[in-house]
């Protein structure tokens, strides 16, 4: 027995005894939270928990035997490892006594470390929640000792080489040896992503032996004893054709996944200390050293030309283009560094230990490669090795980069990390082909669905004991059909096609999205989850806004003898020759060339031609639109020309032999680079946010409007950034690696503030719009300036800013940074003032008992909104963590700013703040992973949009995450297109002569028109054709097209599948308290059903429900929110109406019916065969229609999807139940009653004197006949239920508005 531990990584259980297990059974973790009254830890922990299926797997019990080198040589390795494989994840437990929990001698000896490893578990390997192992056993848990926690076994998932110090990097691994490479064969599995095509009738025995099918056989047999023939085996057909459909279905998706991969081919690797060889990259096992090379490609389709990358790899020397549309949805290429290269562009602090990899941070990420993806282009050297001596400057004598001998084909030397299906493509293959696995959840909450059932079968269990009770005082009664029917009753609460219906909801949404919208799924249970959602967050940068960038030109400093001042006008010209009142000075065109990291797009070798086009570079849109303004070329990675070398006077290429590569926290990019032919100086060239900049920068160079003028273009929402330079006094190479950048970046010049533009996307403001009006909190959540962020929020819409009403921002006091002790550390302070300017009248502390207030002041429009940057988050979350520790007294130890966010303490701080806000700007990955935590915890359900590289993290914490595809050049191309057809539009009606007018229109205009339609055809066609992969690993869904109008689909499809799935639960609890009243009450009064009627009532719910699900979404979201829950009020009441109106009506047709009856009727005792009567035909065709009510009345319609008139399938099919109903009623047609087995029906005269009947329906049936009162009956059942649905909407609907005011008010009245 096992349980699982508080980390969510591995499971544990007793050691005893386990060198003895044959097989274990395998738990899932839970599946994700959505809870409204969910805790913050729930939030953090669950959100990226997958879900899977239950399994009995075998367990091998493996002897390990070999040679620790890190404890002393000759100490041998012995013991015993149990290893089991549970969807294509293996994990392994050591068998040890001595072992420490998470331990494994065989796989460390690898890598020949002790405790090396980071001390913290990797975020790559926390997101991977293991399952739960329980050993098969004969045993209680009570026998197994928990508390000793050193003789307890650990299953665990394989330790690959991804959190071991740099230096291990670097300067330790020399690639696998004999002894290592033979054990790592025996840990590690092939480097292959098999996906097996079982046989169809495995898959069908599989679906046939789940659970819930077993289940449904056991109420298929029931049926068959109480010979109901024709429709047990209905029943059993339609069950096993939804078995089968569902098995090829499993099949034909293995068969496409099985397509997409590509077939094994030679790598060249190192080994052995000695030499190169090839392997089949089938062979790579993890720590190998391999070449990456684009010389030999490997086509994967028209747009994906490349090689294809094996494994997750990382660079450990030369440059990588790499396309990752494979895994992150992003479209454009990336750029890959050397982890030595990365690790410089850190900024080192003395004190701290060493650094430890990490693949999911940002920074580490530039140095990996992840299996799956394309190698594009790339170079062995890495930036500026151009060097005289031929030898690569960045590279540092003691690497292990410089000490392998260069590969054959010349490639760039990479380690591979993680093999497999435990590769990033590995994992997203898994999720597919699991998807059909996973779906335990159905979207909506299963805790509640779970309760709803139970109070149905409590229902079900008194209707049993009623006619048990009744049933065995009677001796005439046969005691087997008395058992057997009551086991009917209670079986017939879950109806066996309620699986059927469930997944024809969501398989239909999903197929829509997929056909109409252009989104994909990978978790199709999100589906429903997404008709919840209350948050929507969305990214800045190629999500609202385009990524192509537009540079506005450079306000540059000016000298005086008062001091240094900025200039008045913005300077666009990179060259001085033409207009020197419009140029920048050689230092800024310098800065604005040289501090990049584009990279040219070759295939191979041989194409290294001059670039005109920057389309034909890849890298950030930022630098690709300054390097396209000032006109210069790119010769290759690291030499940048100017427009005409021979006529541009004192302009000299530019030479780069260094890159301190930009990172999120540092929020800064620096160079080294040499002017070719202008001498020997060496400048170090620096770019960055201008308040990460100003501190490097030389006070006497930083003019006092700094500040004012980068606020001013920023509250524009443009993108600012501050450039710097100086004079390198050492160029030696080797002491920037060895110093870092720290002794690089300090004493800068400033030269000026760089300011670009990021136009809109076309839809962006009108999606938003529609989300706020139909109540969803809009947010942004971005890594863009305060400012810009703000002004860019406000231009779409996010924040509603009224008159002179300000934006406030959530900021640090200038005493507290002197004091950080002190109390009030933090105020809300208008976004537009600066520290030295805030008045403290315009201040707002913050404080909790502040926080309401905010929120009053924000709903009645007395401030905009609040933003807060990401540096002032992570502070207000250490102060809460430190303040929670003061207060129990507990170790002050060191806090890690990076998982500070998602600590316990700081969520329950944050989850009463983050509400709060619109904006979240200067936000890194980590810190926008934890806002979406935070907003989880506090009951929200939230959905992220962003691109797949930056916000991968906040994706995947969503409750829904979208990744969105990025192409700027085909943006612009669209965006111009349509902007061509608006401009001609507006010509066209501002003509007023109808002869020019027309005239032109055949000439010019008719051109104009054609360009224009014909380059948005083209736009589109590009954007269709763009090579995404279908689906990413970033996030549940993957949206091809470029705007945000996805989230508004995804919304739209989520309510309507959410609403249908309600429909669903309704139907089945009414349906389901009707047939308890069949099987019980009036089972007991003699009424029976026939083999052909249930059939016929079978085939009638089934296309019904088919019909309900083909309902389709509107074009426009409401305010209203469809129920979350089928245990909410609405839900129940309605329900407990609708049953009260059918028991009414039934049992009213039921007492008429007595009047027509034979109190001697043999067909009357309850064990008696079925022979069509007057009560039996009455009850059926009464039950029949209250069946058909339940589809009428609950298909809820607009203002979710579209109403019941514009499903025209579905009211087709409910006009022809009820007309067959009405006609079998009037007896206007006896052929049917006879196929349907109903006896002729009393005329009037024809009543019986029955002294158990009242005389009231006795003098009813008399008066107005048999016929006339049953077809009433009907007509009152109909309109009633119809009509008393329709006010339950009203007024539930009129309630929440009440509660939503008097909330309101109630706050208010506290504040006055």
């Amino acid at each position: 027995y096992s349980y699982i531990q508080q980390q969510g990584h591995r499971s544990s259980m007793a050691m005893e005894n386990c060198d003895s297990w044959t097989h274990c059974l395998v738990k899932p973790p839970s599946p994700v939270s959505y809870d409204k009254d969910q805790k913050s830890k729930s939030a953090v922990n669950n959100a990226n928990s997958a879900v899977g299926r239950t399994e009995i797997v075998p367990v091998q019990i493996k002897q390990v035997k070999g040679e620790d080198k890190g404890k002393g040589k000759g100490k041998n390795i012995g013991g015993k490892v149990a290893i089991i494989s549970y969807e294509e994840a293996v994990f392994r437990c050591c068998l040890e006594a001595e072992s420490s929990p998470g331990d494994d001698e065989e796989m460390d000896s690898i890598w020949d470390i002790n405790a090396n490893r980071s001390s913290k578990l990797s975020s790559a390997q926390a997101v991977q929640v293991a399952p739960e192992i329980i050993r098969i056993d004969r045993h209680s848990s009570s026998d197994v000792d928990d508390s000793n926690e050193s003789t307890r076994a650990h299953f665990h998932r394989l330790h690959y080489p991804i959190d071991l110090p740099l230096s291990f990097y670097t300067q330790k691994w020399k690639g696998h040896s004999k002894q290592s490479l033979k054990t790592a064969r025996n840990v590690f599995s092939d480097n292959s992503l098999l996906i097996n095509l079982p046989p169809f009738l495995d898959l069908l025995t599989q679906q046939l032996l789940a659970p819930f099918f077993l289940f449904q056989l056991l109420c298929v047999l029931l049926w068959c004893l109480d010979e109901y023939w024709y429709y047990a085996l209905f029943t059993l057909f339609t069950l096993v054709l939804f078995e089968c459909t569902m098995s090829h279905s499993r099949l034909k998706n293995l068969q496409r996944l099985r397509e997409t991969l590509r077939p094994p081919f030679g790598v060249w690797v190192y080994r052995n200390e000695k030499s190169w060889k090839v392997v089949s990259s089938k062979e790579l096992v993890a720590g190998d050293i391999i070449s990456l090379s684009a010389a030999h490609s490997i086509n994967a389709g028209e747009n994906d030309a490349g090689t294809r990358i094996p494994a997750d790899l990382l660079l450990l020397k030369g440059n990588a283009v790499i396309n990752e549309a494979m895994l992150t949805g992003e479209s454009v290429p990336q750029m890959k560094e050397s982890i030595e290269v990365v690790a410089s562009a850190l900024y080192h602090d003395n004190t701290s230990q060493e650094a430890c990899l990490d693949i999911e941070d940002s920074t580490y990420k530039r140095a990996v490669i992840f299996g799956g993806t394309v190698l594009v282009n790339h170079s062995q050297s890495t930036s500026g090795s151009n060097s005289d001596d031929g030898d690569d400057q960045n590279v540092s004598e003691n690497s292990i980069a410089s000490q392998i001998p260069s590969s054959p084909d010349d490639g760039c030397l990479a380690l591979v990390l993680r093999t497999g299906f435990d590769t990033q493509q590995g994992s997203l293959l898994r999720t597919m082909i699991h998807t059909s696995t996973k779906s335990q959840s159905d979207g909506v909450n299963t805790k509640d669905t779970f309760m709803f059932i139970v109070i149905l079968l409590l229902c079900a269990v008194f209707s049993s004991i009623y006619v048990l009770k009744h049933g065995w005082a009677d001796p005439t009664r046969n005691r087997f059909k008395l058992v057997l029917h009551v086991i009917i009753i209670i079986t017939s609460v879950v109806p066996p096609e309620l699986p059927m219906e469930l997944s024809l909801a969501v398989t239909s949404s999903l197929a829509d999205l997929i056909r109409r919208c252009a989104v994909y799924c990978t978790e199709p249970f999100r589906i429903p989850l997404a008709g919840m959602v209350d948050t929507c967050c969305f990214d800045k940068t190629g999500t609202l806004t385009s990524d192509e960038m537009v540079m506005r030109g450079v306000r540059l400093p000016v000298k005086s003898s008062t001091g240094v001042h900025m200039s008045a006008a913005l300077v666009t010209s990179g060259s001085d020759e033409e207009d020197e009142t419009n140029c920048t000075p050689h230092e800024v065109t310098r800065i604005l060339v040289g501090c990049q990291s584009l990279a040219p797009v070759t295939y191979g070798h041989g194409n290294r031609n001059l670039l005109n086009d920057t389309s034909s570079l890849i890298g950030d849109p930022l630098e690709k639109a300054v390097l396209n303004c000032v006109g210069w070329k790119l010769l290759s990675n690291d030499t940048i020309a100017p427009p005409d070398p021979l006529t541009s006077g004192h302009l000299k290429p530019v030479q780069i032999f260094h890159r301190f590569a930009f990172t999120s926290k540092l929020k800064r990019m620096t160079v080294i680079a040499q002017d070719l032919g202008g001498g020997k100086e060496v400048y170090a060239l620096s770019k960055g946010a201008p308040e990460a900049l100003k501190a490097l920068m030389d006070p006497t160079s930083i003019p006092d409007s700094y500040d004012s003028v980068s606020n001013y273009h920023m509250g524009l929402g443009q993108r600012v950034l501050s450039l710097g330079y100086k004079k390198m006094t050492n160029p030696s190479s080797k002491l920037w690696l060895k110093e870092g950048r720290q002794s690089v970046e300090t004493n800068l010049i400033f030269a000026g503030f760089l300011v670009l533009d990021c136009p809109l996307k076309p839809d962006s403001k009108k999606v938003i719009k529609e989300l706020r009006n139909s109540g969803h909190h809009t947010v942004m959540i971005t890594g863009d300036a305060i400012q810009t962020a703000a002004e860019v929020a406000r231009q779409v819409g996010i924040i509603k800013a009224k008159g002179t009403v300000d934006t406030f921002e959530l900021r640090e006091t200038m005493e507290s940074q002197k004091t950080p002790q002190s109390d009030a550390r933090f105020v809300f302070v208008p976004i537009a003032s600066n520290d030295n300017e805030v008045s403290s009248e315009k201040c707002i502390a913050y404080s909790q008992s502040n926080l309401s207030v905010l929120k009053e002041m924000l709903h009645t429009s007395s401030i905009a909104a609040i933003c807060v940057t990401g540096d002032t988050l992570t502070k207000i979350a250490l102060d809460a963590v430190r303040r929670k520790k003061n207060k129990l007294s507990t170790d002050q130890s060191f806090i890690d700013p990076k998982t500070v966010l998602l600590h316990p303490d700081s969520q329950s701080t944050l989850q009463t703040l983050v509400p709060l806000i619109s904006v979240f700007a200067r936000h890194a990955p980590r810190q926008k992973e934890a806002v979406i935590a935070a907003f989880n915890g506090a009951g929200r359900i939230t959905m992220m949009c962003g691109d797949g590289t930056n916000d991968v993290g906040a994706l995947k914490m969503s409750h829904c995450g979208i990744s969105i595809i990025s192409v700027p050049e085909v943006e612009a191309k669209q965006r111009n297109a349509i902007n061509g057809l608006l401009n001609l539009q507006k010509e066209d009606k501002g003509k007023k002569s109808k002869k020019k007018r027309k005239r032109e229109k055949t000439k010019s205009s008719k051109k104009s028109w054609e360009e224009n339609v014909r380059a948005l055809a083209e736009a589109e066609d590009e954007l269709n054709n763009v090579a995404l992969g279908d689906a990413s690993v970033a996030s549940p869904f993957t949206s091809r097209a470029t705007s945000i109008k996805c989230t508004k689909d995804v919304l739209q499809r989520g309510r309507c599948t959410l609403v249908t799935m309600m429909q669903i639960y309704k139907i089945l609890g009414v349906n389901c308290l009707v047939n308890a009243l069949v099987l019980s009450n009036l089972h007991l009064e003699g009424a029976k059903q026939g083999d052909h009627q249930l059939t016929v009532v079978g085939l009638v719910v089934a296309g019904l429900f088919f019909f309900v699900t083909k309902g389709q979404p509107l074009n426009k979201l409401s305010p209203e929110r469809p129920p979350s829950t089928v245990l909410c009020a609405q839900v129940l009441v309605s329900i407990s109406v609708q049953f009260a109106i059918h028991f009414c009506c039934i049992m009213a047709i039921t007492s008429i019916s007595k009047c027509y009856l034979d109190p001697f009727d043999p067909s009357l005792v309850p064990d008696g065969h079925f022979n069509p009567n007057t009560l039996n035909s009455a009850t059926f065709i009464m039950t029949v229609l209250t069946t058909v009510n339940t589809f009428l009345v609950n298909y809820r319609g607009r203002p979710f999807m579209e109403d019941l008139r514009e499903n025209t399938t579905m009211v087709r099919a409910l006009q022809v139940c009820y007309a067959v109903l009405f006609t079998a009623a009037l007896e206007v047609f006896p052929p049917l009653n006879d196929i349907i087995q109903l006896s002729p029906l009393p005329q009037n005269g024809e009543v019986m004197t029955n002294l158990i009947v009242s005389s009231a329906f006795h003098d009813l049936a008399d008066s107005i006949g048999f016929k006339t009162a049953l077809t009433s009956l009907m007509i009152i059942d109909t309109i009633m239920t119809y009509l008393a649905e329709k006010i339950l909407i009203k007024l539930f609907q009129k309630l929440s508005t009440v509660q939503r005011i008097t909330g309101a008010l109630s706050v208010w009245g506290i504040l006055k």
